[in-house]
């Protein structure tokens, strides 16, 4: 049985380039037309010039988390007047000093909400949506937090 190619849809490779600034750890990043990002690390490795990769991680992460919970809302047709998020995480002591613990806290302002049905979208996005999500599955333990606010 042959199988058609042409219809089934190719994963376009995402790409990211970075260059080094100076003589530590001053590192640009930039990926599509958008503005470069600055990474750097604290003294005495870097001058503190930039973001340490892993609090851009946890801005993926939260940005990852949030675009999934709120589009399941909305499906839900969910009025949502506000929404912030706040991300954490706790470092391991031993190198590799990766997160061993990440807290998400879901602050949403709506009269519309339950707790319930936040926590629905929460775990859809957990389990099905979000692929940062599923990268550190099994290996981070991410914890969520609800705010609801009217």
């Amino acid at each position: 049985m042959s199988t058609d190619t042409s219809t089934q849809t190719q994963a376009i490779p995402l790409v990211a380039t970075l260059s080094l600034v100076n003589s530590k750890l001053h590192i640009v990043g930039k990926a599509g037309n958008f503005e470069p990002i600055d990474t750097d690390y604290i003294p005495p490795y870097g001058d503190n010039l930039g973001y340490m990769p892993l609090q851009l991680f946890l801005i993926s992460f939260g940005a990852c988390a949030s675009a999934s919970v709120l589009t399941l809302l909305r499906k839900m047709q969910k009025y949502i007047r506000n929404y912030d998020m706040k991300v954490s995480g706790i470092r391991r002591t031993e190198h590799p000093t990766s997160f061993s613990e990440i807290t998400i806290e879901f602050i949403i302002t709506s009269n519309e909400l339950t707790s319930q049905e936040v926590q629905k979208a929460i775990d859809i996005s957990e389990q099905t949506f979000c692929p940062v999500w599923a990268m550190i599955k099994g290996n981070v333990e991410v914890k969520t937090v609800i705010t609801l606010l009217n």
